[in-house]
């Protein structure tokens, strides 16, 4: 199921000021977006996260331990080639809200164009969409400021080597030609991204070579912000400091928030290092000019409303430091960044920050008008946020140097961006710094001697490395075959386990790509795609395996320590790259049986284990035949691969087993993939259950039972109403874990995860089905097995391949729960759209709840739930009663059954 584009959830409570039933959209809310959100949200209205691109790579740049509570998220579809199409969507959701939308807000540097853009459109307080590329782009940012008649940067935009030579000439001597020079000819220059952050791959060039070297480390790599770079952006270099003004609009008046020198120096083989940035006073006369020239820029740039994040450079100045002149080095449309932790500092020694009258102005602008002289604010206290500099790379053994940072006079606050076991690089940008602190003190003297006392200590003091290296220690790579639903946990669990990722998707433009679990996220050292398309499976083979050898672009090579399964799709293409590769997996051999449910069957069969009356069938007489043989007079009809309930059918006469065949046979299933007729079973009468299990060599251990709840309702006859954890210790459950050590062993599984489907009948258990693979359903289960097991298995599976001592150490199964678990899977008995989510505060309020996982939104219509794709969300439930965890449960029904969860 494709993930919705848009979610609104229940609207948070904030006990700071009455709730307002306004909203302001922050359109990505990273770095100090999310304190702006933060601040919004304390000002008692309503906030609404906007994504500008799919699966952000900055999304996670907010600073540790900041929560926000959004009412709303939606996203904007920057992959439709259509965008204008892409706005209507985006806008319709926002007008589709339940509450007005009062202002849209850039969180960060990504979001400026979109917020620009829907902002204007909305009719909004808006700085339009006219001027909006010139405020993101560097090279039309410094010719609009030049056409305007202000001083800006010489520069050009060079997409080829030619280009940039071209215009190397004319930072040389009046008459040098092309001619003239050569790579070792001297210059200065600087090279880097047109759009990006920090000084992400920021290079400062004394000779030609250099900057041709830089130019190609640029032009067609991903930058920092996760764009690709249009060739790169020249420009001479500006000697001098380097100042930030940072300023909020209201309709054209510019007011002043604070002035940050920077502190960038040469390290590590870097020249723009940032150690950090102090608040100067407004009142000098350096000050006063900066600020007259940043009013002048963001008049010729079309910034009237909002903060601004302006680098000067001041230039020319003598020895003395007296004279010169500013010259912009670029302006951001948004707040300052640095993932706000200059906040602190900044309130503590002016009294407000530029968040705190961002927000003013989008909400009656009282205390902008308050403050009478746009071009100071008062300078309480000598304030500095360091960036702490690495200067050594290699694997953190501790900070020792931490008890002397906070024994400083100035001592504010400290955050490490790294933890013991990380290998850190050394520091060149924002991006590699393994830290920064705040400083305060009522002494400019005294917070500029902590400040170099800390980076004295960087040397040896600040950090123990356990090994200095140049590069990570070889470690090995796990690679995950369609890293979908729980396979993105397992990534991600292996990621943070230290080991590289490597993520194979056995198709190309596979259509549950999207079934990721929210909050798993990873980087990949390679991203591959198998070639499914090629007649030539066998060759597309080898690629896939030549590709996965290589590692052409990742870092550092690693050995393959396991490949594995993500999803049901990925069980065929890890089987045979695990055995070509000689890692741990199941053979080849049997791939066919673990793979189509018709040969599963036949092969326990074969082994003696009790299997299901079956016939995968082809044309109408073939079910007709099938159907008269059973003895029952029902039988089930659904697809021979597929997944979850995707058109499983109950046929209790021919006519309707005639009907469901047509329904599956030649037709695209829930996977993408095309049914090759439909495969008849006999009914099966009894409870189903779900045994997860994983085996290494052969040795299987369970890892939890599920008892599944299935209903008939809204016509469909397998409705997932949830499931419910059950120890290993009972009758009926021990004969469900003996059958399926018997099923495992029939179908030659003896490495990895199972996730086997079985129906208790009067008789004794008999399979539905099973996948090497871990539990589905985007692992929402995973939290309550946790709780309840103690582990899951997930853990368990990348115990099995990696540390096979903790996988000795799990118990055959378990016998105890620690607690009682359920996940309740919300069913819709309703059609239309969705108004409303009454019930689900009160769901929450509930002694079990844990977690809400909602799959539709208001605004967006929804349907009656007939399978596992259609379902609304799903409830995470544990207590240590099993009465008020069955009570709990019991009242979400009743609320489906009353129509007290939806609105529509």
């Amino acid at each position: 199921m494709e993930r919705a584009n848009t979610f609104v959830g229940p609207l948070p409570t904030y006990s700071r000021r009455e709730q307002i039933d306004e909203a302001i959209a922050v359109v990505d809310p990273f770095s100090t977006g999310a304190h702006l959100a933060k601040q919004v949200a304390a000002a008692g209205y309503k906030v609404v996260r906007i994504f500008s691109i799919w699966d952000s790579p900055v999304a996670a740049l907010v600073e540790k331990g900041l929560v926000v509570e959004y009412c709303a998220s939606l996203q904007f579809n920057d992959l439709n080639p259509n965008i204008e199409a892409a706005f209507a969507e985006l806008i319709s959701n926002i007008r589709a809200l339940p509450f007005p939308v009062r202002a849209i807000i850039p969180g960060a540097e990504t979001g400026v164009e979109l917020a620009d853009a829907l902002s204007h459109r909305l009719g909004l307080r808006s700085n339009g969409e006219e001027g909006s590329l010139a405020r993101r782009n560097k090279y039309f940012m410094g010719e609009k400021v030049r056409a305007a008649g202000v001083r800006a940067v010489k520069q050009r935009l060079c997409r080829l080597p030619e280009e940039l030579k071209e215009f190397i000439v004319t930072l040389l001597p009046d008459g040098t030609t092309l001619a003239d020079i050569h790579d070792l000819t001297p210059v200065k220059c600087v090279v880097k991204p047109v759009q990006s952050a920090g000084s992400d791959d920021v290079f400062l060039c004394n000779t030609v070579e250099e900057a041709i070297v830089a130019h190609s480390r640029i032009a067609g790599k991903k930058n920092g912000l996760g764009l690709v770079n249009d060739g790169a952006l020249i420009q001479e270099f500006l000697a001098g400091k380097e100042y930030v003004v940072d300023k909020v609009s209201l309709d054209g008046v510019h007011k002043l928030v604070a002035i940050w020198q920077y502190d960038k120096r040469v390290c590590n083989g870097a020249n723009f290092v940032y150690f950090g940035m102090k608040l100067v006073s407004s009142q000098s006369e350096r000050s006063q000019k900066l600020i007259a020239y940043s009013s002048q820029v963001l008049d010729a740039l079309g910034i009237r409303q909002g903060p601004s994040h302006m680098e000067v450079m001041w230039c020319g100045a003598d020895a003395n430091g007296q004279g010169g002149y500013p010259c912009l080095v670029e302006v951001g449309s948004r707040c300052h960044g640095g993932e706000g932790t200059w906040i602190p500092v900044a309130q503590e020694c002016v009294g407000y920050t530029q968040v705190s009258v961002t927000v003013d102005i989008y909400t009656g602008g009282k205390f902008f008008h308050s403050i009478q002289d746009g071009n100071h604010y008062p300078l309480k206290k000598a304030g500095r946020d360091v960036d702490l500099v690495s200067r050594h790379s290699g694997i953190v053994r501790g900070f020792p140097g931490e008890p002397l940072i906070k024994s400083l006079a100035s001592f504010r606050s400290l955050k490490w961006e790294c933890k013991p076991g990380d290998f850190i690089p050394k520091t060149i940008d924002c991006f590699t710094r393994p830290g920064c602190c705040q400083l305060v003190h009522e002494s400019e003297e005294q917070a500029d001697a902590d400040l170099e006392a800390i980076h004295a200590w960087e040397e040896l003091q600040l950090i123990d490395y356990s090994v200095i290296c140049p590069a990570p220690p070889v470690i090995g790579a796990v690679v995950i075959v369609d890293p979908f639903s729980t396979g993105a946990n397992l990534a991600a669990m292996a990621a943070d386990w230290g080991y590289q990722v490597i993520l194979v998707f056995s198709e190309f433009d596979s259509p549950v790509a999207k079934l990721v679990a929210e909050g798993a996220t990873v980087t990949p050292i390679l991203l591959l795609q198998h070639n499914s398309k090629d007649r030539d499976q066998e060759r597309a083979l080898r690629e896939t395996l030549y590709a996965i050898e290589a590692q052409e672009g990742a870092k550092n090579k690693s050995p393959i320590l396991a490949i594995l399964p993500g999803a049901e799709t990925g069980v065929e293409l890890a089987d045979k790259l695990a055995e070509r590769f000689g890692t741990r997996g199941n053979s080849e051999k049997y791939t066919p049986l673990r793979r189509n449910k018709y040969s599963m069957q036949n092969a326990i069969r074969e082994k003696g284990v009790r299997a299901v009356a079956q016939q995968l069938c082809r044309s109408e007489q073939e079910v007709r035949t099938f159907f008269n043989s059973l003895s029952g007079g029902s039988c089930v009809v659904k697809p021979n691969e597929s997944a979850g309930t995707d058109s499983v059918f109950l046929c209790r006469t021919e006519s309707e087993a005639l009907s469901a065949f047509h329904k599956i046979h030649g037709l695209f299933n829930g996977l993408g993939q095309i049914n090759d007729g439909a495969l008849c079973q006999e009914f099966l009468q009894g409870t189903e259950y779900v045994v997860d299990g994983v085996s290494r060599d052969g040795i299987y251990k369970v890892t939890a039972i599920w008892e599944y709840d299935k209903r008939n309702a809204n016509g469909a006859n397998f409705v997932y109403f949830g499931m419910r954890l059950r120890s290993a210790a009972g009758d009926k459950e021990k004969a469900l874990i003996n059958y399926a050590n018997q099923v495992v062993r029939a179908l030659g599984i003896a490495q990895g995860p199972t996730h086997m489907e079985i129906i208790l009948t009067p008789t004794g258990p008999c399979l539905v089905e099973v996948g090497t693979r871990c539990h589905g359903g985007e692992a929402s289960w995973a939290p309550v097995a946790q709780e309840c097991v103690g582990y899951t298995q997930i853990e368990a599976t990348l115990n099995c391949y990696l540390r096979p001592d903790r996988f000795d150490a799990l118990p055959s199964s378990p016998v105890t729960l620690l607690k009682q678990g359920a996940e309740v899977f919300l069913v819709s008995h309703q059609r239309g759209i969705l108004q409303d989510t009454p019930g689900l505060n009160e769901i929450r309020n509930m002694e079990s709840f844990r977690s809400l996982t909602l799959l539709t939104q208001v605004g967006s219509a929804i349907s009656p739930t007939i399978d596992c794709f259609t379902r609304p969300g799903a409830v995470q439930m544990v207590h240590e009663l099993t009465a008020q965890l069955e009570s709990d449960c019991s009242r979400i029904r009743e609320m489906e059954r009353n129509e007290e969860l939806f609105i529509v």
